[in-house]
């Protein structure tokens, strides 16, 4: 079975992708609240053109969202914070989440990888070779960055297998000069690994 990635076109497609996406930052449920809040929060203000869809036989597979500088697929403003929490918890939210969101980011030149979510049924590289849905989209994502005059796709990674599906599609550990923005934010990664999958060379 073959797996096809394109961008997402108004649909019932796109609806379920957007809709699935809207419950992500699930790391920051402490902040934000259970997958019902975030959808409340994120679905209203989220950017369908930051996403890749993967399709297999016309049934979703997989999705992936990016990040060019600072415009990513969640784009809530203080007013929808106040709507979902009240002035107060509202605030810390904002202030807390825009702060999250300044450090995931690309560095000038590169695109943020900034989610990728395979589903369940169609985990596995055996069952779509060579790549995986995963690899799929990743290298769609490696075109849609080298299209525009990028030089690399960035992410952060934590779980082995996003780690390990990262590497095999070429990805490296960043290096970054001291005292450098680049170095400023593998040092506040926390206990996630900063990767890039060079497009060039």
């Amino acid at each position: 079975m073959r797996v096809e990635v394109a961008p997402l076109t108004s649909g019932p497609l796109a609806e379920r992708v957007l809709d699935l996406a809207a419950t992500g930052r699930a790391g920051l449920s402490a902040l934000l609240g259970d997958a019902a809040q975030r959808q409340a929060l994120f679905r209203p203000r989220i950017r369908p053109e930051c996403f890749l869809a993967a399709t297999v036989e016309g049934e979703l597979a997989g999705y992936l969202s990016l990040k060019l500088g600072g415009r990513g697929p969640f784009a809530p403003g203080f007013a929808d914070f106040r709507r979902c929490y009240g002035w107060r918890r509202g605030l810390h939210a904002f202030l807390v989440f825009s702060a999250i969101e300044a450090r995931s980011r690309a560095l000038p030149g590169g695109a943020y990888v900034y989610g990728i979510d395979v589903l369940e049924p169609f985990r596995g590289r055996a069952r779509f070779p060579p790549h995986g849905v995963g690899g799929e989209l990743l290298l769609a994502a490696s075109a849609w960055a080298a299209a525009r005059g990028l030089d690399r796709l960035e992410a952060e990674v934590r779980a082995p297998a996003s780690a390990a599906l990262f590497r095999r599609m070429g990805a490296r550990p960043m290096t970054a000069r001291p005292f450098s923005l680049g170095r400023l934010l593998m040092a506040t990664a926390g206990d996630y690994e900063r990767l890039c999958i060079p497009l060039r060379g």
